[in-house]
């Protein structure tokens, strides 16, 4: 169902919204000319609008699209802004003094204003997807139709220009409206096109807690072995996006689908498994080593498979640090016994956040119920925290080397002795008591105690 009437002509259900919105089909849509110098619109959106009346001034088409779109019609935090527009990308670099090339060869300039960037594309159709993921060639069209026609799926493929008309020729936002997922025109040659929209199919359905209809479902179902062909890469990202919003969704819809194999490394074929990864992930706050950990740990994967899916998808050396200190932290114990002293020590070796995170593991896992006062103790015992490293003691290397410790390993070992005495009794980091036992160890190593 197409909305290409101006939102001025549309019925005004709702007075109490005020002069500059109107509803339609049940969904509140803010007129863009009203937006343009509003208090309500922050810079990034404002400099979106002037990017589209430049280019409308030198007599091109240009609205907002995709995202943008869909997360205003939803009233959810805006992240980028695109634009679509009829000039050629020729034509878009020479109406603006700060452009980069981003993806000339596909239509996309990126347009600089200030620190903000914009992505601008020219209307454009596309030709075979030789490689699964882009066009081996695009042609450019005057037809924001067409474009609109060649995007994955319809609550993506939305525009909205500056007299507030929504361009929705394929039902993105009835879709919205009754909470589900669709792709634009054939699901089965949508995925052929690009796998990885599978998976994006799924993720934006977790994310926003939709449906996917029945067509798009099965075309997923039937065209999931052409994820073998996409970048570990790619799959990453998305796996770790439906991670961090409603993982228990995500991970049910990837088993109706049968496309957790082409994430995990030999997943579990146990389906309870699986029912308990999903359950402990929603609980857990949105941390993705956290809800990582907790997923290799609910399907019961040990270190080396663990080892085998970190390597799988190509995780980021800062993830892999950190699923290894929840590793290494299993044989401190269980949170549940651990001393003051222990909190202490732990703090000191590994930081706050990967002790937030083991004793989440544990909540999470055996105390479901108790989790706010599990990150409640957390805060307590590192508001207590005395020393979080070396320089938090009160005296420094060059305190020692003045006491005559020679420069070296040596000196590095008695800071550290410090420190566990610090760690033992807080009241003892003072400057003369830490140089006094310096000291008194000295004396009893050489005999002269």
């Amino acid at each position: 169902m197409a909305s290409d009437q101006p939102l001025a002509t549309e019925q005004r259900e709702r007075e109490s919204v005020g002069r500059d919105a109107w509803w339609t089909n049940g969904w509140l849509l803010i007129v863009a000319g009203v937006w343009k110098g509003g208090d309500r619109m922050d810079r990034a959106e404002k400099c979106a609008w002037q990017v589209i009346e430049t280019l409308e001034a030198a007599g091109h088409q240009a609205y907002l699209v995709g995202g943008c779109v869909r997360d205003r019609l939803l009233a959810r935090q805006i992240v980028d802004y695109d634009i679509t527009t009829s000039a050629r990308p020729e034509e878009v670099q020479s109406l603006f003094a700060q452009t980069v090339p981003t993806g000339i060869r596909h239509g996309t300039i990126s347009v600089l204003v200030g620190s903000l960037q914009y992505e601008v594309t020219t209307f454009r159709t596309d030709g075979e997807y030789t490689d699964g993921r882009r066009p081996s060639e695009v042609q450019f069209v005057r037809s924001l139709v067409e474009d609109l026609a060649r995007r994955d799926l319809t609550i993506n493929a939305m525009a909205l220009g500056r007299d507030g008309i929504l361009h929705d020729p394929f039902g993105g936002q009835r879709d919205l409206e009754q909470q589900r997922i669709r792709a634009v025109g054939d699901p089965r040659r949508r995925f052929e096109e690009d796998a990885l929209r599978i998976l994006r199919a799924i993720r934006f359905a977790a994310q926003l807690r939709f449906e996917i209809e029945e067509r798009t479902l099965q075309a997923i179902a039937e065209e999931a072995s052409s994820l073998q062909a996409i970048s570990r890469e790619r799959i990453r990202e998305e796996w770790h996006k439906m991670l961090l919003t409603h993982p228990d969704l995500a991970i049910r819809l990837l088993l109706q689908t049968d496309t957790l194999r082409y994430i995990f490394f030999r997943p579990p074929a146990d389906r309870t498994l699986w029912q308990r990864a999903a359950d402990w992930a929603g609980r857990a706050p949105a941390d993705l080593a956290l809800r990582t950990f907790l997923l290799y740990s609910a399907i019961g994967l040990d270190q080396p498979r663990m080892e085998k899916n970190m390597q799988g998808l190509k995780l980021s050396s800062s993830l892999k640090r950190e699923l290894h200190e929840q590793i290494s932290m299993q044989s401190s114990g269980s949170p549940a016994a651990w001393s003051d002293l222990q909190f202490r020590q732990l703090f000191f070796e590994y930081g706050h956040r990967a002790v937030w995170r083991r004793c989440l593991i544990h909540a999470v896992s055996q105390d479901a119920n108790r989790l706010q006062a599990w990150s409640e103790r957390v805060d307590h015992h590192r508001q207590q925290q005395p020393l979080w490293n070396l320089q938090d003691l009160a005296v420094t290397g060059q305190d020692l080397i003045r006491a005559g410790i020679p420069a070296g390993p040596a000196l590095g070992r008695w800071l550290q002795r410090l420190a566990q005495l610090v760690l033992r009794d807080p009241a003892k980091n003072e400057r003369e008591v830490l140089l006094h036992q310096l000291q008194r160890w000295r004396a009893e190593e050489t005999g002269d105690a």
